[in-house]
């Protein structure tokens, strides 16, 4: 009976490893395909060795110009927020809250402009109506990334949006930057990440589809949008 002890813990380690690389595997490319995970995206090479590469995608009923403006004016507030949690977002400390009507005044980006009030999210490339790269400058340290967003039509009537993360970090750089006790912390940001992109990706598809509705027909009555969290 003994002996059969460290047998099942191994056994037991080994399913967890498994079990971890499978539930690793199906959110890094959730909605993916094999093409467009072996696709080169825009800024790739930015980030040349990368510890974690993700690619992720959905197919929206609407046009690369319905689905760009949403893109265009993700940010923090003024900007109209990132479409996901926004209650998760405010345990970070952001203050955002997502809008769910084009902002005009947000419809234009260049390399450099700064989408948070940290400054990490910044404007990596854009080719406007085709893809977005963000990620944090180049002076930060503790983690480099780009967060490519692109936009793949399948016809005259549907896309794919396609976005990765390539990402490389220090952990010596952490470890000056944080609090040790933080660190453990760490191991929850990639699955956390996977759930509010998905978040972001379902709501992009519903205001984009929303919007290709009303353009179609504008007696089409659209369910309004309802905020998570109001601002305090």
């Amino acid at each position: 009976m003994n002996r059969s002890i460290p047998t099942m813990l191994a056994a037991a380690a080994v399913a967890r490893v498994a079990c971890t690389d499978v539930v690793r595997s199906w959110y890094n490319r959730w909605g993916a395909i094999d093409a467009e995970v072996a696709r080169p995206m825009p800024l790739d090479e930015a980030i040349p060795h990368p510890r974690l590469v993700s690619t992720r995608a959905i197919t929206i009923n609407a046009t690369p110009e319905q689905i760009w403006p949403w893109l265009v004016q993700m940010g923090e507030p003024p900007r109209a927020g990132y479409y996901s949690y926004t209650w998760i977002e405010r345990l970070a400390g952001l203050r955002v809250v997502n809008e769910d009507e084009i902002l005009p005044q947000f419809q234009e980006l260049q390399v450099g402009d700064v989408l948070d009030k940290n400054g990490t999210m910044t404007v990596r490339g854009v080719e406007p109506g085709s893809w977005l790269v963000l990620g944090p400058p180049a002076s930060f340290e503790e983690v480099k990334a780009t967060w490519a967003f692109a936009l793949y039509p399948i016809d005259e009537r549907s896309t794919r949006l396609v976005t990765r993360v390539r990402s490389d970090w220090s952990y010596r750089s952490m470890l000056r930057s944080v609090p040790i006790v933080t660190l453990p912390l760490y191991l929850l940001i990639e699955p956390g990440a996977f759930i509010m992109e998905r978040k972001m990706l379902h709501e992009i598809k519903r205001l984009a589809e929303r919007l290709a509705a009303r353009e179609t027909d504008p007696s089409v009555v659209i369910r309004p949008f309802t905020r998570l969290a109001q601002p305090a």
